[in-house]
């Protein structure tokens, strides 16, 4: 799949978010937490993320939310080091989503001065660990899991461009797909 539409989502979202979190099957949620979740947690992650996470994205390959991918900053006093999470519904994986979503995120990241992004996957969640290498991360193994650092470069006038017209061919992929009302 060559043509996924990445964007940033916002607050106004959520009702997308909230379907594409119900529409992941037990397995793609214990990989994107490290454990199994309850319905009522994962109600509240929902209504926090907008308000913890510097930057969240959705991948639309079908005009529907099938993969999001999260940025979180962690707190080292300058702002250049962030966490990465990721979700991609079962029907929708191994088309690409994945990677799609990490390059994005990976160009959002360098555009703000973020100079390493690690990822926390279970050591069984061999997708995970296969993006990260793609990506040339540093993988380490820890016990039942493996942790990735990615480094991104300084920010260029090159990287901007391709943030912004990423933004929108995704905006105005949405806008041609409303419905003629």
């Amino acid at each position: 799949m060559h043509d996924i539409a990445i964007r940033r989502l916002r607050k106004y979202d959520k009702a997308q978010v909230i379907t594409h979190f119900s529409n992941l099957d037990s397995e793609a949620l214990t990989s994107r937490f490290g454990v199994p979740v309850r319905p009522q947690r994962l109600q509240t992650y929902i209504a926090d993320m907008f308000g913890t996470a510097a930057l969240v994205f959705g991948a639309f390959p079908d005009t529907c939310l099938r993969g999001l991918a999260e940025l979180y900053l962690q707190p080292d006093g300058n702002g250049h080091i962030a966490e990465a999470a990721f979700s991609v519904e079962s029907p929708w994986q191994d088309q690409g989503i994945g990677d799609a979503l990490l390059s994005r995120l990976l160009t959002a990241a360098q555009n703000r001065g973020i100079r390493e992004v690690h990822m926390l996957c279970l050591a069984t969640n061999q997708k995970m660990r296969r993006l990260a290498s793609r990506h040339q991360a540093d993988l380490t193994l820890l016990p039942g899991q493996v942790a990735a650092t990615l480094t991104t470069p300084w920010p260029t006038p090159f990287s901007m461009a391709e943030e912004l017209t990423g933004e929108y061919h995704a905006f105005a992929r949405a806008v041609l797909s409303w419905p003629n009302k």
